[in-house]
């Protein structure tokens, strides 16, 4: 274990969360195109243009919480919280999903069923189709930019960007890339609607492209606002962290085994770690205490994202009366 993303922490370079670059990049974007998206919604009536531009308002918003999200959790320690404020993290992206159900997924889909029951005219078509391919060149790059990042700490993880993405503990990046990928696919459903209501004159491919997009904003904010629920509600590292890091505790001098081993998540770059483990017979209080504190101190400085360790000393017959019991 060499860097914070043992156990399921991830990177900060140069004293500058990388995930800023992420959500400012996404920020400009998406301000930019929910301005043009409702100008060129007003002009063609779209309903589906409606959805985008209530999607990339949204999102804009979402990316202004996800700011403060990143703020607030690079607070350090205090009396009123010694374990940091690692937790503000996924509380902010957790408002940020729900805003993403909200304002997206939930408007898109009520808006949907309406354009369903009261098409519009079709006016502005145009001007429609060259915002929609600006906003899904704009949305992009700066998904590209998302996913350059997840790429590089997935590759210093040391494994796959879907795996990773799923085990991250830092949501602010993958809900950025999330986003930016429904933006695309939703501007992209948008610009088919309009082309096809253009060509055929049938207004229904404008309500369809509507709800399937606040279908997807739906899916999306519901699997984001589970993975932040599961984060604040003490969610463990993932069991292949645990087994690296029972092996690295076994590897110490003076320990026989771990008879067990915890770790939970206190933030997206560290994590708290509790073990029981059985030392060599014969060793005094003072070379047990001894044990222990190079343990910690070893681990600690080899892997940064444990944040604390805790060690507890238990005999061999305990351990294996445990072990039967269970």
């Amino acid at each position: 274990m060499s860097d914070a993303t043992d156990v399921g922490g991830d990177d900060v370079d140069d004293g500058r969360d990388a995930s800023l670059t992420s959500v400012f990049a996404a920020l400009a974007a998406n301000t930019t195109i929910a301005i043009a998206k409702g100008v060129a919604a007003a002009l063609t009536g779209s309903a589906a243009l409606f959805a985008e531009t209530l999607h990339t308002v949204a999102d804009a918003g979402n990316e202004v919480f996800l700011y403060i999200a990143i703020r607030r959790s690079e607070k350090p320690p205090d009396d009123s919280h010694p374990l940091g404020y690692g937790p503000e993290r996924w509380y902010w992206a957790l408002l940020a999903a729900i805003g993403m159900f909200v304002v997206g997924g939930a408007v898109s889909i009520w808006e949907g069923v309406n354009a369903l029951f009261h098409p519009h005219e079709l006016e502005a078509f145009w001007v429609g189709v060259a915002i929609l391919v600006v906003a899904i060149v704009l949305d992009g790059i700066s998904r590209t930019i998302a996913i350059r990042e997840l790429r590089g700490r997935a590759s210093r993880a040391g494994m796959p960007l879907r795996r990773y993405i799923s085990e991250s503990s830092d949501p602010t990046v993958t809900t950025v890339y999330l986003e930016d990928t429904i933006d695309v696919l939703g501007a992209s459903l948008a610009l088919t609607a309009l082309v096809l209501h253009k060509v055929t004159g049938i207004e229904i491919f404008d309500p369809l492209a509507t709800l399937i997009i606040g279908g997807l904003l739906t899916y999306v904010a519901i699997k984001l606002t589970g993975r932040n629920r599961a984060l604040l509600t003490n969610q463990s590292v993932a069991p292949h962290y645990l087994d690296k890091l029972r092996a690295d505790v076994e590897a110490m001098p003076g320990i026989v085994a771990v008879h067990s081993i915890e770790a939970v998540h206190l933030g997206p770059t560290s994590a708290m770690v509790a073990a029981e483990v059985v030392l060599r017979d014969g060793l005094t209080a003072d070379d047990v205490a001894t044990t222990l504190q190079v343990t910690r101190d070893t681990l600690c400085s080899t892997v940064p994202a444990i944040a604390r360790l805790y060690l507890t000393p238990v005999s061999q017959a305990a351990s294996d009366a445990s072990t039967a019991r269970t």
